[in-house]
């Protein structure tokens, strides 16, 4: 091979080595290769177009790779931004280029994009009287939420969440089955009774709707809610409420309609700076409010008797006026000046928006009487933050994040396991105390809570010795009965026992 005026000499390379021909010598063999090559840091050419160079550091500089031959290949490169990015040719059709895959986000398959819920809900009451408890139903709803469908059930709390779209829809609107009068659902800021403080984001109109699961499947004439819930909530100025009580009397009894329904009736909750006033048809009840529960109760006495804000006290016709100082106890009760089991609770709360133990605000699905309420917590859309797993979504092929609650929820064999640890453990309290049920005692039988109660609660009263029992649906219900009847054996002289 000609060296073009350069030489060779002993084993060294004076000047250029170029061939005379391009792309016609090999430099080596398959059969009689080099060891090694040593280059400095330049650049190693390949080709026309390509090239690896060596950067600082022992780095090497790759302006792309390409993989494959023929009509199907990948190539890597570093796109404009600084990112890889992947360009493939398909059937020699050259494709769009997508980038690299630097996190799970990247995945095809996986997406973690948090969409709104949007959920269609229907809440009913057939009951006869004043209404108990609203009854939910709703289909499961998509991912990460994937509510469990329920029919026809109370529940406790409702969620909703952050720039959710919901529809609901009110069937105790008209009155059919054992309903003796209709009822309205409203969005409150707070529990109580009335139109003030209404949530204002619900369009409501009527329309005639079906369900197959609710009033036997008939069209009916529906309330329906429609809203889009924030993004941010922000609580509005509340207005201290105005309302009024309807109170006449009965056999040893304060008898509420309207407002409140029934026999010494548990009234409530009244907020603090709002104004409330009981009508009274009660001749011969002198009506009073007072800090006692009837333990030091003396007819004509009016022990505690409490005046604060109170206009009319003792008046049995007419009316009483209470305007809720901001000192006001949490507990008060109204009572009968001249019969002691003429009597119920009052509670007492802050005029404000309540929030739970998540730190969420809970609002109240709730008609413009008092009680016949839900309670509704408002949660943030759920964030990867929170989220504990990624779950399969076999409608979108897609793997998406899920709160480990719905997950053990949705999971029978995970959510059995759970069960049966904790069946053998302690709970434990934040602060490290072990939890066990207690048992609330009250002096009185007649002052157990009518409201605020859930299935299972346990009660004891001192004055009959009975342990009651709270059942949703039914109310108290005597757990253990005191015998009505006992035999006394009594034992004179020796006992001789043979056997």
């Amino acid at each position: 091979m000609p060296t073009k005026g350069r030489s060779l000499a002993n084993g060294e390379i004076f000047g250029n080595f170029i061939p005379d021909t391009d792309s016609a010598y090999d430099l080596g063999s398959s059969s009689k290769k080099f060891k090694s090559l040593h280059l400095s840091g330049n650049t190693l050419f390949l080709g026309d177009s390509g090239s690896i160079s060596s950067g600082a550091g022992g780095s090497i500089e790759l302006p792309s790779i390409k993989i494959g031959t023929g009509a199907n290949t990948v190539k890597l490169e570093a796109s404009a931004s600084g990112k890889l990015e992947t360009k493939s040719t398909v059937a020699g059709v050259e494709q769009t280029a997508v980038p690299a895959v630097e996190s799970i986000e990247q995945l095809s398959n996986v997406d973690l994009t948090i969409a709104a819920e949007v959920l269609e809900i229907q809440v009913a009451d057939p009951t006869a009287g004043h209404g108990t408890n609203w009854t939910w139903t709703w289909l499961t709803s998509s991912l990460p939420y994937a509510r469990t469908a329920i029919t026809n059930q109370i529940q406790t709390n409702v969620p909703l969440y952050m720039e959710g779209t919901y529809q609901i829809n009110n069937f105790a609107n008209t009155q059919y089955g054992s309903m003796t009068q209709r009822h309205d659902f409203k969005l409150k800021w707070i529990d109580g009774a009335g139109d003030q403080n209404l949530v204002s984001w619900p369009t409501t109109t009527i329309v005639n709707h079906t369900h197959a699961s609710i009033n036997s499947g008939t069209s009916t004439s529906v309330q329906r809610l429609s809203f889009t819930v924030p993004s941010s909530i922000t609580p509005p100025t509340l207005t201290a409420p105005t309302v009024t009580y309807t109170v006449a009397s009965g056999s040893g009894v304060y008898t509420f309609s309207g407002t409140r329904s029934g026999d010494n009736p548990e009234i409530g909750p009244l907020r603090k700076g709002g104004t409330y006033t009981f009508n009274l048809t009660a001749t011969g009840h002198p009506f009073y409010l007072t800090t006692d529960n009837g333990t030091n109760y003396v007819s004509g006495s009016y022990v505690g008797e409490y005046t604060n804000g109170v206009t009319g006290s003792r008046n049995q016709t007419g009316s009483l006026t209470f305007t809720v100082p901001a000192n006001a106890p949490d507990t008060l009760y109204y009572q009968c000046g001249i019969h002691s089991s003429m009597r119920g609770t009052i509670v007492i709360k802050d005029l404000a928006v309540e929030t739970n133990e998540n730190g969420n605000y809970v609002i109240y699905g709730q008609h413009d009487q008092e009680g016949h309420k839900n309670a509704i917590e408002l949660r943030p859309i759920p964030s990867l933050v929170n989220q504990m797993c990624i779950v399969y979504d076999a409608t979108n092929s897609k793997f998406v994040p899920q709160d480990m609650a719905t997950y053990v929820e949705n999971t029978p064999s995970f959510k059995n396991k759970i069960k049966e640890v904790a069946g053998t453990a302690t709970l434990v309290a934040p602060d490290g105390t072990s939890l066990v049920a207690s048992v609330k005692i009250y002096a009185d039988a007649t002052y157990l809570p009518a409201i605020g109660n859930v299935n299972g609660d346990l009660a004891f009263a001192e004055d009959t010795s009975n342990l009651h029992i709270f059942k949703t649906g039914t109310g108290w219900q005597i757990a253990t009965a005191s015998p009505s009847s006992f035999t006394n054996l009594v034992q004179t002289g020796a006992l001789t026992v043979t056997t």
